[in-house]
């Protein structure tokens, strides 16, 4: 593994919460569709139509939301599997809390460059992890 697709992967993290943050809003609607209807009298044919688009999209729903939430839970031992503690507190910085590289420097009264460097280093040993296990 690369750099370069240990940055790949780690980044998944961050996907895996934008999308299951999509898929758990479309829920909602589909339930708010559902509930709109059920106080509208002579409307059962749609709120029945409603209710089993609602079960029939949590059915689909729920082995990808699990999956994703897999994904980050193997991105997060991964990370903590990085046996440099500075590493892996940059690690959990950027693709845990989401935080950019200029946010990290600023906050920890560093060099941009310098937040790079330690970047680097802290993908090769997600590289050095992940050859190991």
């Amino acid at each position: 593994m690369t750099a370069k697709e240990a940055k790949a992967y780690l980044s998944k993290y961050r996907e895996s919460l934008n999308r299951t943050k999509e898929v758990t809003e479309h829920l909602d609607e589909l339930k708010a569709e559902a509930f709109a209807l059920k106080n509208h009298e002579g409307q059962k044919v749609a709120l029945d139509n409603a209710v089993q688009k609602y079960v029939d999209a949590c059915d689909d729903a729920g082995a990808y939301l699990d999956m994703l939430d897999s994904q980050r839970k193997e991105i997060k031992e991964t990370i903590e599997a990085v046996t440099n503690a500075r590493l892996r507190a940059l690690l959990r910085e950027i693709y845990i809390n989401g935080k950019t590289i200029v946010r990290i420097a600023a906050d920890r009264d560093q060099s941009y460059e310098h937040i790079c460097r330690l970047h680097g280093a802290a993908l090769l040993a997600v590289c050095d992890v992940m050859r190991h296990s």
